[in-house]
């Protein structure tokens, strides 16, 4: 990275290039296989650099591929991470906890390494705050986790993370490469499924084609307004009058979801006649969320139905149109061709009729 500023200032300017590697298993939300094991996590590499995060084995769990925990109000645990150099260089790494949140592109990721954690991230205390490692030395580091007495109930998700921060080649710019592993915690209570569907926005391409068909493009916000995590399976439905030259497409299951984050997400249907006023009607089934190892978390009895958003979009046969616009006025021309032709007819007719009966008319005499 390069600054176009003055030497002076390039001196003191400061730019931080985070680099955050997850431990994450299949995303969640996405279907398992029974019996397969999730994908090994890769552990973090620079040149010279390689390091691995994982849940430690003790009597919460062994082999998890993240750290998953069901505890009330007030309650306060300690487990452990351990933290491998597979390099050939000693490091040294910060260790802190933070709080995730879904990405613009269906992800999910941590704070950025400056702004503090205000949920699960906060309840988390590692033992140390930095950690020097040798090179194939690994450490295993405690943690508690103490979940506040007025904590919500639902799903807080967050993670451990180790962060390596690096200077630049002396052009002002600090590399933070992170790696951590998520942790997934439901608090129990009363548990609130609930997706919203909103600003759902349609429009409609048509085609050069007078008999052709075209494609409706479709953008819409989906919004988790309970309080635990979920995934959707998703539906698109483009519907004419009562019904009529309907299409639908399936989509990708929605990503997870957390609670309070939105991802706003696009469609195309195909095959959609211009049939004037169309409605477009996006359904989501809602599901519950994984911790990554294919097991989902305890679930409420019942999850909603459906989430549902609507709009119209209208989708005209403008070359149909053109066309009929067209034959309209070729129509209109030899119609109008016509009546002059016959009036013309009838002028000449008239005019030879007149001179006939003049020609025949006898001499008037003088009295």
């Amino acid at each position: 990275m390069h600054f176009s500023t003055a030497p002076a200032l390039r001196r003191t300017a400061v730019a931080v290039l985070a680099a955050t590697l997850w431990l994450w298993a299949p995303a969640a939300g996405a279907h398992a296989v029974p019996g397969v094991a999730p994908a090994p996590a890769k552990p973090a590499t620079a040149p010279g650099v390689t390091w691995s995060v994982t849940p430690a084995d003790n009597k919460l769990g062994t082999g998890r591929p993240h750290f998953t925990y069901t505890l009330p109000q007030g309650t306060r645990i300690t487990d452990a991470v351990d933290i491998a150099n597979r390099g050939d260089r000693p490091i040294t790494l910060r260790v802190y906890a933070s709080d995730a949140f879904t990405t613009p592109t269906g992800g999910l990721d941590l704070l950025p390494a400056g702004r503090g954690p205000t949920d699960v991230g906060s309840w988390i205390a590692p033992r140390t705050s930095t950690l020097t490692l040798a090179p194939q030395q690994s450490r295993t580091v405690s943690f508690t986790v103490t979940v506040p007495s007025g904590a919500t109930p639902g799903d807080h998700t967050g993670g451990i993370v180790t962060s390596l921060v690096t200077s630049g080649t002396g052009d002002g710019v600090t590399l933070d490469r992170r790696l951590g592993s998520r942790v997934y915690l439901r608090v129990p209570g009363v548990l609130t499924p609930s997706l919203r569907v909103s600003s759902v926005h349609a429009r409609y391409d048509g085609t050069a084609n007078p008999v052709g068909i075209g494609r409706t493009h479709l953008t819409y916000t989906v919004t988790n307004n309970g309080n635990i995590r979920l995934t959707a399976r998703q539906q698109v439905r483009i519907s004419g009058l009562f019904g009529a030259l309907s299409g639908s497409t399936a989509l990708p299951d929605l990503p997870e979801l957390l609670p309070g984050d939105a991802l706003t997400r696009t469609a195309v249907v195909g095959g959609v006649w211009p049939a004037g006023p169309l409605q477009a009607t996006v359904s989501l089934r809602p599901l519950p969320a994984t911790d990554g190892s294919g097991q989902a978390q305890p679930q409420p009895t019942t999850l909603p139905v459906t989430a549902s958003g609507h709009t119209t979009v209208w989708a005209w046969p403008w070359a149909l149109l053109a066309v009929a616009a067209v034959l309209a006025v070729v129509v209109r021309g030899q119609v109008w061709l016509r009546r002059r032709h016959r009036r013309k007819v009838a002028a000449a007719i008239g005019e030879a009729v007149g001179e006939a009966l003049t020609g025949s008319r006898p001499p008037a005499t003088k009295g």
